[in-house]
């Protein structure tokens, strides 16, 4: 269970698949997550071989095995794309792409920004858009009860993943690691959402981006990710018709495909 200590005392969890990918990639799960939403997408990178680059999946502050920010003033996403950035120093990553999933993709893009000189491409998934997300009074009351009763929490989370298998083990360590993530991640990370706009930020980021979202994506909308590739210099827009908010559980292989053809293109 490596992890790398990095600015304010933090610890963070990640894991490694050697061989897996062209060059180094990062993964950057979305809120509430963990690394285990790439689990099967990493099951066929690692069965395709003959790859020099590693799969990198890093947890970020209060997710997963990560440790939990000491403030919901450290979960700003610039915060954690400085996060990423110093791990990619830790791990001694001269260049690398970057996969990520809803919050991850504005971690990525801010990433990006910061240190272009270090990320080569990026590919989104269904990401929040460079405005950042608002919520609901009932939506934060959610989030609430979910922190508070795993079976609601177990009910929200099968509504973002089209088609699940509830009972299937890997959904229910999904369950797990939700319910389980720090007390500040519930309301910390949608107050640092609804408060942000980097759309002068998304403007710098010149290397070429991929944003592919589920045409039935009942958590994020998905004229966000258009508007997103617009506003972004040289990406294009990709949607997945027939899917929804998580491709990479819902249809492991043709994520895997995407992310594949996108690097090699």
């Amino acid at each position: 269970m490596p992890k790398a200590k990095l600015q304010s005392n933090f610890e963070m969890h990640y894991e490694i698949v050697e061989n897996a990918m062209d060059l180094d990639t990062l993964f950057i799960h979305g809120n509430v997550a963990s690394n285990t939403w790439f689990y099967p997408a990493a099951e066929l990178f690692k069965s395709e071989g003959h790859k020099k680059g590693r799969m990198i999946m890093a947890e970020w502050r209060g997710c997963g095995k990560s440790s939990a920010p000491a403030s919901e003033a450290e979960l700003n996403p610039r915060v954690l794309a400085q996060d990423y950035i110093d791990l990619c120093s830790q791990l001694e990553i001269k260049k690398a792409n970057m996969v990520s999933h809803s919050t991850g993709g504005i971690i990525s893009l801010l990433a990006m920004s910061m240190r272009p000189e270090l990320f080569v491409k990026s590919f989104l998934l269904d990401p929040v858009g460079p405005t950042g997300v608002k919520f609901s009074e009932a939506h934060l009351e959610a989030f609430t009860a979910m922190s508070k009763d795993r079976a609601f929490c177990e009910l929200v989370m099968a509504g973002t993943i089209q088609g699940v298998d509830t009972s299937s083990s890997i959904f229910q360590k999904i369950v797990d690691d939700t319910f389980h993530c720090a007390p500040q991640i519930w309301h910390g990370v949608p107050h640092a959402l609804q408060n942000l706009d980097v759309t002068a930020e998304m403007k710098k980021v010149t290397q070429p981006v991929l944003i592919v979202h589920g045409e039935s994506d009942p958590v994020l909308p998905i004229e966000a990710s258009r508007e997103l590739a617009k506003t972004l210099p040289n990406a294009r827009f990709f949607e997945a018709k027939g899917h929804g908010h998580s491709l990479n559980l819902e249809n492991p292989k043709l994520f895997v495909q995407l992310v594949n053809e996108f690097f090699k293109s």
